[in-house]
């Protein structure tokens, strides 16, 4: 399988008051096209900030990033445009935005799309995604009045909407009962199976990460 997504050396590091905190320590990983990779490991041991790299939304200190095999330029504005472009994004607490309805929380990255979408065709696409996940129903619903479960939806609606080659999800499946993230994951896997990119799951859940094809440790910023 061709590989898609690349780390070579990853350094991440910050402080912390007075201590620098090493996050991720020479880290290299390799994805390949229609992969599932589980990352597991303690709290604080770097998981969310791998994603943060590999998301885009984290400048590594040094080391190389690659997608598609050409390496991410260093600029933001370049970067911002490759992950608006291709990396979906669920983050760990869902994050939808509680004066919206579910409709509107979903087409938030069309705003970012070029050309510009019409406000018509982003209520049309929000409409799908939502009905592709399982809640077309919730459409003009508030996420207050929404179950865990379908506020994870919603995230997940969200973040496939530009169809992105990357999934990357920050514990998806915490605070669902066993059955919700059974169905979260199985979600997730459909979709790159038929898109062909790759899917990334932080997660302490070992019933979730059985799922993917590979799983990794991570312990004080290494990949073990």
């Amino acid at each position: 399988m061709t590989r898609i997504v690349e780390l070579v050396g990853v350094d991440v590091s910050y402080n912390r008051g007075k201590r620098e905190v090493h996050a991720l320590r020479s880290v290299s990983l390799c994805l390949k096209e229609g992969e599932t990779l589980a990352i597991m490991g303690p709290s604080g041991c770097g998981k969310s900030t791998l994603l943060g790299v590999l998301g885009l939304t984290i400048a590594p200190d040094s080391g190389i990033i690659r997608m598609d095999g050409v390496e991410v330029p260093s600029s933001s504005s370049a970067r911002a445009r490759t992950r608006n472009r291709s990396i979906g994004i669920i983050p760990q607490d869902s994050a939808i935005i509680e004066h919206l309805s579910s409709e509107d929380n979903v087409s938030l990255p069309l705003d970012y799309s070029k050309p510009r979408v019409s406000r018509r065709l982003k209520r049309e696409r929000a409409q799908k995604g939502l009905a592709d996940v399982g809640i077309g129903w919730a459409a003009k619903q508030k996420p207050s009045e929404l179950s865990g479960g379908e506020r994870q939806r919603v995230a997940i609606a969200r973040a496939l909407i530009n169809s992105p080659r990357y999934i990357l999800a920050d514990e998806p499946t915490a605070s669902l009962d066993s059955k919700n993230a059974q169905d979260i994951v199985s979600l997730l896997i459909s979709h790159i199976s038929f898109g062909g990119g790759c899917l990334v799951i932080a997660t302490h859940d070992p019933q979730v990460a059985n799922r993917c094809d590979r799983i990794v440790t991570m312990i004080d910023g290494v990949i073990s």
